[in-house]
């Protein structure tokens, strides 16, 4: 049972098993968008008529329509995001999955500035909140990454919990579709107390409640025991939070521990 095993053993095992898009070497297929931010703002695109098939970098981010994106994929996508809206050859694209357009708008105007985003911005119109059909996306990762030339992709990034590693991963990927060597100053983790800069003491807790058999009143002991660990810090309350989103997205526990943990995601 994978709940025995390490929590970030465990993530790491589920970024492996979450494949999302399409593979290296498929074909990247064609769908349908509504621009939101850049030259196309207020407009319905095709992807291929956007990309012409030259180098190409897109960003799928999964999630509710009204919470699109989390602290640590925010912190991932900022580096990238700049990198890319250096790039004059590249035709990048951040693509916004909910299935709810209206919703995902209204979202996104709200956040424009925290976001404060340079590349084009889009809402993908095809597949609700799947996204195209075409696309195989998989909703227990938080960012799909493709990085394609002529139509075919070269690298693909399914991220559970992504990070500045991952940033850096992603633009090693872009400067070499465009022919370039990888920048020198690429992104890296800060150095942390703790080796995983996870809280030892929640990574306990949460290995408590993943186990498979919970009752109900272990569950919400053990919730009881994460809020009273969080406390009234601010920063405790944002992890826990941000903890409790990924393991409801991944789907670790039993339907007792689903239910604690998408009460303390809220």
């Amino acid at each position: 049972m994978l709940a025995s095993l390490g929590f970030f053993t465990l993530l790491t095992l589920a970024g492996d098993s979450f494949p999302s898009g399409p593979q290296v070497g498929d074909k990247l297929p064609d769908f349908k968008m509504h621009g939101h931010f850049g030259p196309a703002a207020g407009k319905e695109i095709q992807l291929h008529a956007s990309t012409k098939g030259g180098p190409t970098l897109l960003i799928f981010m999964h999630g509710p329509s009204d919470n699109g994106i989390t602290r640590p994929g925010l912190q991932f996508i900022r580096p990238v995001d700049k990198y890319a809206a250096e790039q004059d050859k590249l035709a990048t694209q951040i693509v916004w999955i909910s299935g709810d357009k209206e919703k995902t708008e209204g979202y996104l105007k709200r956040a424009e500035n925290s976001l404060n985003l340079k590349s084009p911005v889009s809402i993908c119109l095809d597949g609700g909140k799947d996204g195209p059909a075409t696309y195989g996306l998989n909703d227990k990762v938080q960012i799909t990454v493709l990085v394609a030339k002529d139509n075919k992709v070269v690298a693909n990034f399914a991220l559970t919990d992504p990070n500045a590693n991952d940033s850096a991963k992603v633009i090693a990927a872009v400067a070499k579709v465009l022919g370039k060597a990888p920048p020198k100053d690429l992104p890296e983790e800060k150095k942390k107390v703790r080796p995983d800069g996870k809280s030892p003491e929640l990574q306990k807790l949460v290995r408590q409640m993943i186990q498979k058999d919970n009752t109900d009143d272990t569950c919400k002991r053990i919730a009881a025991d994460m809020r009273q660990w969080a406390g009234k810090d601010e920063k405790k309350q944002a992890e826990l939070r941000e903890y409790a989103q990924l393991i409801v997205r991944l789907g670790y526990g039993n339907e007792h521990a689903q239910a604690a943990f998408k009460k303390l995601a809220e």
